[in-house]
């Protein structure tokens, strides 16, 4: 039996591979769609505001549907923004009284049903380092093995990558070889999801408000290890 686990930051196969917890940012993020019957104005290229330590994207789908988010810190005022789409809009609205029109009538304007509110959570990227993501013919990939947060929109493109090199592994080698797949998918995937975590990771703090110090370090890190700050994306993980 062969057993790969995509189910998500709260995977049951990675405990079941002893991996320690997902963490949780200090930080929550509402998400949702705005539908434009008559079609919108906004370039098709992702869009962030960022005022008083609360960011808000927007990137359009097509001409007339439009995907947005808005993080702010861990505050909560009323515990019923986690299910009710009413209160949710209603806080975000109230939230963002002094960001520019248009992204007030976004917010107004979107599809209650597509409102969610949620805690960011993230796989430590130290954990990463060490961590054991097969055992036998058991294994995880995608958010499972290393969630992280929305800051570089790269989690879903990592995961797309995992699917490519995992299935190339068990195409190349065989299913009378899974360990031996999944052995090498680990070792060629450690470094490439160890960075894409650790620079998330570190622009996902300086998103949080931290103390001068750790904002320092982060910077710092940022300098030293990302020069290039498009290397998450200059990336190609091979042909299928």
């Amino acid at each position: 039996m062969v057993v790969t686990g995509c189910d998500g930051d709260k995977s049951i196969v990675a405990d079941f591979l002893n991996l320690k917890r997902i963490k949780t940012f200090p930080l929550c993020e509402v998400r949702g769609l705005t539908n434009y019957p008559y079609g919108h104005s906004f370039a098709h290229e992702f869009t962030s505001f960022k005022k008083d330590n609360i960011l808000v994207g927007r990137i359009p789908i097509d001409n007339k549907l439009v995907y947005w988010f808005c993080t702010q810190p861990s505050i909560l005022k009323d515990e019923r923004i986690w299910k009710d789409p009413e209160v949710i809009q209603h806080n975000t609205l109230e939230l963002l009284s002094n960001y520019p029109q248009e992204i007030q009538d976004m917010i107004k304007t979107t599809k209650t049903k597509s409102l969610s509110f949620k805690r960011l959570r993230y796989r430590a990227p130290w954990d990463l380092i060490t961590g054991t993501f097969s055992r036998g013919t058991v294994i995880v990939a995608g958010d499972a093995k290393h969630a992280m947060g929305p800051f570089l929109g790269q989690g879903g493109s990592v995961a797309l990558e995992d699917a490519v090199v995992l299935a190339r592994n068990m195409a190349q080698l065989g299913l009378d070889h899974v360990e031996d797949a999944f052995n090498l998918f680990v070792r060629q995937r450690r470094i490439r999801v160890i960075r894409v975590s650790l620079q998330t990771y570190l622009i996902g703090m300086l998103s949080s408000n931290p103390s001068r110090l750790k904002k320092f370090i982060c910077i710092l890190l940022i300098i030293l290890l990302f020069r290039n700050q498009k290397s998450h994306m200059d990336y190609d993980c091979g042909a299928l």
